[in-house]
């Protein structure tokens, strides 16, 4: 699931499509991309959804939207949190094209969510998310935070021992 803009971009749009992303219009609610996301769930497939809905401009996590947390509450689905570091710094929202750097991905523990009882209400699943999007994101900048102060910790470590330079964490 994607925001729609860069699907118009011929070979952009083509490669997205062929990594199985489909279109998601950002500026209103978009019922094709919900049902497609639905059918994907349903059929126990992974939906991947970046919650912020768009790209942070100052290179700090943005705030989470409500739908993708709305979706694992209606399907009762486990949410895989994932810390992205080293993307702002590659490719900033003002850049066209990317630059040459690290880019780190760590997968945190799932999250185990109970399906909703279908009676359950708008207020009610709309509290729910609301919950759900805050202890994801805690969770994210938790890493995120772990993540930077590893990588100075290595680079204090580089200083005095050169031997532990490539030194990664995973």
């Amino acid at each position: 699931m994607a925001w729609d803009r860069p699907f118009q971009i011929p070979v952009l749009g083509f490669l997205m499509r062929i990594f199985g992303a489909f279109p998601v219009r950002l500026d209103s609610v978009d019922a094709s991309a919900q049902r497609e996301a639905m059918e994907l769930i349903g059929e126990g497939k992974a939906l991947v959804i970046f919650p912020e809905g768009g790209r942070t401009r100052s290179g700090e996590l943005m705030q989470f939207k409500r739908g993708a947390f709305r979706l694992a509450l209606t399907f009762g689905v486990p949410i895989v949190p994932v810390a992205i570091s080293g993307a702002f710094e590659i490719w900033p929202a003002s850049r066209l094209l990317p630059r040459p750097g690290r880019l780190e991905i760590r997968y945190l523990p799932p999250i185990d969510v109970e399906r909703v009882a279908p009676d359950t209400s708008n207020a009610e699943i709309k509290q729910l998310s609301r919950h759900l999007a805050s202890r994801t994101s805690d969770q994210i900048k938790a890493a995120l935070s772990l993540g930077e102060s590893r990588t100075e910790s290595e680079e204090d470590r580089s200083a005095i021992n050169p031997r532990v330079e490539g030194d990664r964490w995973d």
